[in-house]
């Protein structure tokens, strides 16, 4: 056998005897509708229910008696618009100490310290103005791939969630839940086809031995892009039996969190929830942005999936609005506009991400970010 095949064949067995494969034991749909999560049956529930409103719904309020909705949306790099955006609003005077923080994908990684408050824009300064994609995910050997749950690795990025979400900060969170404020992060179950949201205050304010590192795979979870970033396995019981759930980037379903489209058909909120005044920062551009597309597979794919994951938010914001006229709910919307430069650089690109991050801030620190109606919308 030549040398360059017995090397390549050599190289292709070492690759794939390290692929990150995952094994689990099969269950049925009963089954995951009846699994819980051990020593903390009340931290989740399904974004489709009936009765999900209710959950969500917060018995904070702050000294002048209002109660305010905040809604982080995902968007990957972008994210940085809306770290920005909030510590520009912190230097406006404006910001409100929220009731209910929601976040999905990239937003699900902002929310937990805009929860907190302001005293943590400086975490997320450094989040999304000094990280580049080696802090996010490794590649894996091309030959691996095929027998791979994804195209890479988020090692980098389970790290840094580690690092910077300490025991101490999710204690802080727990001690917020106490108070009657309520953090949501969402999750695909790809199993199920459904979203999941985490109550993560009542995560973070459980006894259970395992809340710090559900908490943190909830919140890597909600950002593992499918195929692309690898799914979390989260372990649950039913009937003492222990399964194993893969949970994928939360924008597989909603590419932003506010009030459960069942909700909003019905017309009908509780008490706790109808009242609020809803802030949502959309990590995207909302309205139309031309863009001449090559004629590649890669570039076709890309615009595609752009745009269908553009619609999707538009649906999600637009029915939001339109709840929220019909109800007499204050509605504020922010998102990246259509005339911001477009980068053709790859993802995590710390240079496109300071610029952007500025231009979140300096948005914020002006006051002015906030429409009333989506784009295109009439008064």
């Amino acid at each position: 056998m030549p040398v360059i095949i017995r090397t390549t064949l050599l190289a292709a067995s070492l690759a794939l005897s390290g692929c990150a494969t995952i094994h689990r034991e099969p269950f049925n749909e009963r089954q995951q509708a009846e699994a819980v999560i051990p020593g903390m049956p009340q931290v989740r529930f399904w974004g489709d229910e009936p009765g999900t409103a209710r959950l969500m719904a917060p018995s904070f309020s702050s000294a002048s008696g209002e109660r305010s909705m905040l809604a982080l949306s995902g968007g990957s790099d972008n994210g940085a618009y809306g770290a920005g955006l909030l510590g520009g609003w912190t230097k406006s005077g404006t910001r409100p100490e929220f009731a209910v923080v929601t976040g999905v994908s990239t937003g699900a990684l902002i929310a937990p310290f805009a929860f907190l408050g302001p005293d943590q824009d400086a975490t997320l300064e450094t989040l999304f103005t000094t990280i580049s994609a080696k802090n996010i995910y490794k590649n894996r050997f091309p030959l691996a791939i095929p027998f791979s749950p994804s195209i890479a690795s988020t090692k980098p990025l389970a790290r840094m969630i580690g690092e910077v979400m300490t025991d101490a900060l999710i204690d802080r969170i727990g001690a917020e839940h106490a108070r009657g404020r309520r953090l949501f992060v969402g999750t695909a179950n790809l199993d199920a086809q459904r979203m999941v949201i985490w109550n993560m205050g009542a995560i973070a304010a459980s006894k259970a031995p395992g809340r710090y590192g559900l908490f943190r795979q909830v919140l890597l979870a909600s950002s593992a892009i499918p195929a692309f970033f690898a799914p979390v396995m989260i372990k649950a019981t039913v009937n003492g039996r222990e399964i194993s759930e893969m949970h994928v980037d939360g924008g597989t379903t909603a590419q932003i969190l506010t009030l459960p489209d069942q909700a909003i058909v019905a017309g009908k909120l509780p008490s706790g929830l109808s009242q609020l005044r809803i802030y949502m920062i959309v990590n995207n551009k909302l309205n139309g942005e031309f863009h001449l597309v090559k004629p590649r597979t890669v570039p076709i794919a890309s615009q595609a999936i752009t745009l269908n994951m553009r619609r999707s938010m538009a649906s999600t914001v637009n029915l939001s609005y339109l709840y929220a006229k019909a109800h007499g709910v204050d509605f504020n919307l922010t998102f990246i506009d259509k005339d911001y430069p477009r980068s053709e650089k790859g993802l995590f690109d710390t240079e496109v991400m300071r610029a952007l991050f500025a231009y979140g801030r300096k948005l914020g620190e002006t006051g002015t970010f906030w429409a009333k109606r989506p784009p295109d919308q009439d008064e």
